[in-house]
């Protein structure tokens, strides 16, 4: 009982470290790693009787940092296709004629560009790609009078619409849970939609409330040397490559890597044919690296939760935890969706609910247990995390960059916007009970 307190004592300790950002997540999660190891009393190398390794370093830091390695594939290949959506200027020309479907009618613009983000976001992902997207949807959506605050919000949203039926994004859930893919992928589309529809609403009120705003001026974005030309035909064909990965693996069952690369061959044969096959190669293959680059951030992240993932699972951390963690874990179905709903706001700052932060050790602990179903847990931890964390969360690299590109304070946003989606985290946490409790 000693030592899980001083875990969980160390645990808060990390946590108030990110929160006044003294340490980076991933150096804090390292960190925290190492010292519940050390604390939970795990030799750092040994083997047991049969000969079996068991030693921190050869377990947790060795094995745990290749334990998502599938996941990170994926997103690497999902980070190349959407470099080559932005070179080929397949997501600018989406966003353009969306913008041009709504004329100079705030609202009619505000949603059309919101719905077109939101599908470029189920594809494409990472920061880098969230600047693309923004620096061509945010000053669009100030030239025809939208506030400062509903253009943050309309890229927080459709973020966080995308992000919850991203293929590449729910494989990491799935890997980090050890759920089945089909259970996350549905309760990322009920996350999806609700959140879709609270937008929508808030958009509505927020335009009568408001009304139209010139104030704000935002820098226009770049134009390559040589510049793609999506016209007629081949140009409509190509604006249809955010949904080849999603009709491939939800229609046919394509594994995910190989979905993602047969959309990688329709963009490039529908952008490239006036481009000449040196330059398309040369294309390919910076797209390629700035891929991986932009996937760097979150590989890395990866690699240290599943580090995380190894520590919370070694027999003395198990041990010394599972006392404290069956204390809170809810043993029934009203507790159940009582506690998520009302602790949801635990996952911002990577609290002890963040999937990306904490949680990942707490919600392997709680499935451990065995005292409700693993796709009930893993639904629910999913729902505060893809509702509540990747519209409001201060941390979060592309909430920053949004609230700092438009003028606004990040924390100032994640308040007015919290209200619009903490019910959507109830709706996904009681679904999660109705479908497995």
């Amino acid at each position: 009982m000693v030592r899980g307190v001083l875990i969980i004592l160390f645990m808060v300790a990390i946590v108030a470290m990110m929160v006044t950002r003294k340490m980076p997540t991933v150096l804090a999660l390292f960190v925290l790693t190492v010292g519940i190891c050390l604390i939970g009393g795990v030799p750092a190398i040994a083997v047991d009787a049969e000969g079996k390794a068991i030693g921190f370093l050869q377990v947790v830091i060795q094995e745990g940092a290749v334990s998502l390695s599938d996941a990170i594939m994926v997103a690497i290949f999902a980070g190349w296709l959407g470099m080559i959506m932005e070179k080929t200027r397949i997501s600018e020309t989406m966003i353009k004629k969306g913008a041009e479907l709504g004329g100079d009618k705030t609202l009619i613009v505000t949603i059309v560009l919101f719905a077109v983000s939101s599908l470029l976001f189920t594809t494409v992902n990472g920061l880098g790609t969230v600047i693309m997207v923004g620096t061509i949807v945010i000053p669009i959506l100030v030239s025809v009078g939208v506030d400062k605050v509903t253009a943050a919000a309309v890229m927080l949203f459709a973020y966080t619409v995308g992000n919850n039926v991203n293929l590449a994004s729910v494989n990491i859930y799935a890997s980090m849970l050890g759920a089945e893919f089909g259970q996350i992928q549905l309760v990322g589309a009920i996350c999806a939609a609700g959140v879709f529809v609270s937008a929508i609403i808030f958009f509505v009120i927020r335009q009568r409330k408001v009304g139209r705003k010139y104030a704000f001026s935002a820098p226009a974005g770049g134009s390559e040397e040589f510049v793609y030309s999506l016209k007629g035909v081949p140009g409509a064909l190509a604006m249809v490559t955010p949904l080849i990965p999603l009709i491939l693996v939800i229609g046919f069952k394509f594994p995910l890597i190989s979905a993602f690369m047969v959309a990688i061959v329709w963009s490039v044969v529908f952008t490239s044919y006036k481009a000449g096959w040196k330059r398309t190669m040369n294309m390919l293959t910076k797209t390629l690296f700035d891929g991986f680059s932009a996937t760097a951030p979150s590989a890395t992240l990866m690699i240290v939760i599943g580090m995380l993932l190894k520590a919370i699972a070694q027999p003395p951390v198990k041990a010394a935890l599972d006392p404290l963690i069956r204390m809170i874990t809810p043993s029934n179905a009203v507790a159940f969706v009582l506690f998520f709903i009302i602790l949801a706001p635990l996952t911002l700052y990577r609290g002890p609910l963040n999937l990306m932060g904490l949680g990942s050790g707490i919600a392997a602990l709680m499935i451990s247990l065995n005292i409700l179903p693993l796709p009930a847990f893993s639904g629910a931890f999913l729902s505060v995390q893809n509702a509540m964390e990747s519209v409001c969360d201060p941390t979060n690299t592309h909430d920053v960059w949004v609230c700092s590109f438009v003028g606004e304070e990040v924390t100032s946003v994640t308040k007015k916007l919290l209200p619009w989606v903490w019910p959507v985290t109830a709706i996904g946490v009681i679904a999660s009970a109705i479908l497995w409790l």
